[in-house]
């Protein structure tokens, strides 16, 4: 599992800004979502939360997409 991308969108959703942490790992693209009251925060978040998740998965794949809700894109 590989890192690929982190994207934060532009414009607030509901007062938070959604950031999107996109992974690859056999030809598979998987994603993760996190919120935040601005853009940088989302975009820290979504930072720590894809290095967290990464040396999770190392450990038990099942259990990090549940902990960190990654899933097929």
């Amino acid at each position: 599992m590989q890192l690929v991308e982190i994207y934060v969108n532009d414009q607030e959703v509901a007062g938070e800004y959604i950031a999107q942490a996109f992974f690859e790992w056999n030809g598979q693209e998987w994603e993760m979502t996190v919120k935040g009251a601005s853009k940088d925060e989302a975009e820290s978040t979504a930072k720590a939360q894809a290095e967290a998740y990464l040396q999770a998965w190392t450990a038990d794949k099942n259990a990090a997409n549940d902990k960190y809700s990654v899933y097929p894109f």
